[in-house]
């Protein structure tokens, strides 16, 4: 790589590179040329869709609008109140039978039980094709289910194949050579090695020759890099190691595994993609867990609880799952704050939705939609409570949101309007 001076104008598709490693660089003031005028800020995308939905009675408010009162699952976002909303009464016109809806959860595809179904293009997917083009990875599809689940389609329908495996991810993100040079780079990282130990002089150089805020920048970057690389190597450990007996029946649902975690590590390799710049648009297909890390030693049938017939028992363990997963995209959000892009957040350029496509589980119901928005330039800190019975569609905040990204889209699906009431700032 070259020497660089802060007089030198980098690309921005900047890379540090050594035998086996291709490390993409986040967005650097250096990287703008001199006297240049300020790059229009790059917008990103997140969406998560919980298939198994949330219990709403215990997550929506009973108070709309900034001065709602928090509750047991909103207390896990508290720290994170003005920079997400709540959003309920949404659904998907012509969208019903149950799980069925997933298909169109991104789509707003209708009728999605019909033998005839064929589904449309999702938001992920047209977000890469509007302004994913540049990026090496339009779009990233991602689940925590391996080997199956995804809410990612093409313009033509087809669903798109999902990558379940974070270490994975972060090898076709990060890792650059021959098949050869790939896997022995794999197996560093099994190792506990860091890719920044291949690139340490060059990362220093590069150090060397920008202005004090780069410096800052790359030492916040260079830093998540390693934690990452940390948190890979402390999972694959913690799976070799022998797991407690359970103490609950055995699983009758296909199992899992700890996927709430695997949902925290997708999406801390997606901020660093995001980051660097190598994709805008990510979807996550969350399929549930049976290990939940606030009670790791145990398993439970995440599918049988959100069947819970009101019962005590069962709500109890339901609300354990369904905090923890708030909590890991809390932590999420806490990391898209705290990592700079330009001179902002990266929470103020990355939107993120995470939500699902029946309001309750337990009755199979579509209507209703739990849907949480966070980051993006949207008037957050509030509740927007909509009427059920004569609800917006849905995609009315797909296609906002695909403009937002940086589309000149005029319909979405089944939109009636480019903006939601109420979330522009």
């Amino acid at each position: 790589m070259s020497n660089f001076t802060t007089q030198q104008y980098l690309s921005r598709r900047t890379f540090l590179r050594a035998s086996g490693v291709a490390l993409a660089l986040p967005w650097l003031d250096a990287m703008m040329p001199a006297f240049g005028a300020d790059p229009k800020p790059t917008m990103r995308f997140v969406g998560i869709l919980n298939i198994f939905s949330f219990h709403t009675p215990f997550l929506f408010p009973t108070e709309s609008g900034r001065g709602y009162k928090s509750n047991a699952y909103l207390d896990a976002l508290q720290e994170h109140r003005e920079d997400f909303s709540i959003i309920s009464g949404m659904s998907h016109p012509d969208v019903s039978g149950g799980h069925s809806g997933d298909l169109s959860f991104f789509t707003g595809a209708p009728l999605p039980t019909s033998p005839t179904f064929k589904n449309t293009i999702s938001l992920d997917q047209a977000i890469g094709e509007s302004v994913g083009r540049g990026t090496r990875y339009p779009a990233l599809c991602l689940t925590t289910n391996a080997g199956r689940g995804s809410c990612s389609y093409t313009r033509n329908g087809v669903t798109l194949p999902a990558e379940s495996s974070a270490e994975r991810l972060f090898a076709k993100l990060f890792i650059n050579g021959t098949p050869e040079e790939v896997a022995q780079e794999v197996k560093r990282l099994q190792q506990g090695k860091s890719i920044l130990d291949r690139l340490q002089d060059k990362a220093k150089r590069l150090q060397q020759d920008v202005g004090a805020r780069d410096k800052e920048k790359l030492d916040q970057y260079f830093t998540s890099v390693r934690e990452l690389e940390q948190r890979l190597q402390q999972n694959q450990e913690y799976a070799r190691m022998p797991k407690p007996k359970p103490n609950s029946p055995p699983i009758k649902d296909p199992a899992p595994g700890e996927d709430t975690v695997r949902l925290g590590l997708l999406l801390e390799v997606s901020r660093l993609a995001l980051q660097a710049d190598l994709t805008r648009s990510v979807s996550i297909h969350y399929g549930g867990t049976t290990k939940t890390p606030s009670d790791p030693q145990t398993s439970y049938s995440h599918h049988d609880c959100t069947h819970h017939g009101q019962s005590p028992d069962k709500l109890e363990i339901l609300a354990r799952l369904e905090r923890d997963l708030l909590v890991e995209w809390g932590g999420f959000l806490e990391r898209l704050k705290e990592t700079k892009d330009g001179d902002a957040r990266l929470m103020d350029r990355t939107m993120s939705v995470l939500g699902a496509a029946m309001g309750s589980a337990n009755l199979h119901h579509n209507a209703n939609l739990p849907i949480l928005l966070a980051g993006g330039r949207f008037a957050h800190g509030q509740h927007l409570a909509f009427d059920p019975a004569t609800p917006p569609p849905l995609c009315n905040l797909w296609l906002q949101i695909l403009n937002e990204m940086g589309g000149e889209a005029t319909k979405f699906g089944s939109s009636t309007a480019s903006t939601v009431p109420g979330l522009l700032a």
